[in-house]
């Protein structure tokens, strides 16, 4: 019966769903190109937790993670961080109207004056991931919970079909 308890199809399911999402996040971030360090992309892990009859399905990402899902409002970054970010990307500089080839340093003053301006675009890679994971588990936690709770059932009508009365 402690294993009934344990609603061990739930679980299973849950535990496909996590780390499918996990999966499906990390292709959309390759797809929409947000891996300039690849670190969001690398340390992305997932957990299914249960208090009683209440599952949690969380990701554990990188601080920095809704700046690139929902983007940011017009800001000056760090201008630390944008020159990190140049070196790793790459971002390779284009000739200006002049011909002129821009330095590393008036790249990045340049990129953080449209940051200033304009803010960052969200790409949205996890809300596009968690809605394609409801689509395709929606029915199989639907049959996980029927098959549990039928189990469940079952047990406690043996249980009470084996006791005198």
């Amino acid at each position: 019966m402690d294993d009934l308890l344990q609603f061990p199809n739930i679980t299973s399911v849950l535990e496909t769903y996590a780390e499918e999402l996990r999966n499906l996040y990390r292709e959309n971030l390759v797809k929409s190109d947000a891996l300039a360090t690849e670190q969001l992309y690398n340390t992305a892990t997932y957990q299914v937790t249960r208090d009683g009859l209440t599952w949690e399905v969380s990701l554990s990402l990188q601080d920095y993670w809704k700046d690139v899902e929902e983007g940011t409002k017009p800001h000056w970054p760090s201008e630390d961080a944008i020159t990190k970010w140049v070196r790793v990307k790459p971002v390779i500089p284009r000739p200006d109207a002049f011909g002129r080839i821009p330095s590393e340093k008036s790249l990045v003053y340049l990129i953080c004056r449209k940051i200033a301006r304009v803010g960052t675009e969200g790409r949205h890679d996890l809300l596009n991931a968690v809605q394609e994971c409801n689509r395709r588990f929606l029915r199989d936690l639907e049959t996980a919970c029927q098959l549990d709770i039928d189990n469940l059932a079952s047990v406690a009508i043996q249980s009470l079909a084996d006791k005198p009365l």
